[in-house]
C-alpha cells in the first residue's frame, strides 16, 4: 500500500505537501519516540499523537513512509513546514490510535 491508497479514505487527510507515492510496508503505533527508533523499520507508517518537532527527526532518520496524527491533533505550522522540507507526509485523522492502526491494516489488505 502507498500512503495515497491510505487518502483515499475520508478519516485521513493529507496536511502538507509531500510525496504521496511513498510505499507503506507496515504500522508503527507509539508514543515514545525512543521506542520507535529501537523498533520501527523503513518504510513503516507512524501513527501518534505527538505533537514534537522531534517526531519528524525519528521519522526522517528511520526514512518512515509518513507520520499520522491521530485523536484529530492539530500539527503546529513548524512541523508542517520542516515536514515539507524533508518530504515526510503528513497526515491527520479524527481516529483513536488504534482505530487509525485497524483502519490502515484493512485498508492494506485491499490493496
Amino acid at each position: 500500500m502507498r500512503v495515497n491508497d491510505l487518502l483515499k479514505d475520508p478519516d485521513f487527510t493529507l496536511i502538507n505537501q509531500s510525496d504521496i507515492n511513498k510505499e507503506i510496508n507496515n504500522v508503527f503505533a507509539c508514543d515514545l519516540l525512543s521506542h520507535a527508533m529501537g523498533f520501527a523499520a523503513e518504510n513503516d507508517l507512524l501513527i501518534t499523537v505527538l505533537n514534537n518537532i522531534n517526531v519528524l527527526g525519528v521519522a526522517s532518520l528511520l526514512e518512515f513512509s509518513g507520520v499520522v496524527f491521530s485523536h484529530n491533533i492539530n500539527v503546529n505550522d513548524a512541523i508542517i513546514k520542516k515536514a515539507n522540507e524533508l518530504d515526510i507526509p503528513l497526515i491527520k485523522t479524527r481516529l483513536t490510535t488504534a482505530e487509525a492502526v485497524v483502519r490502515v491494516h484493512i485498508l492494506g489488505k485491499s490493496n
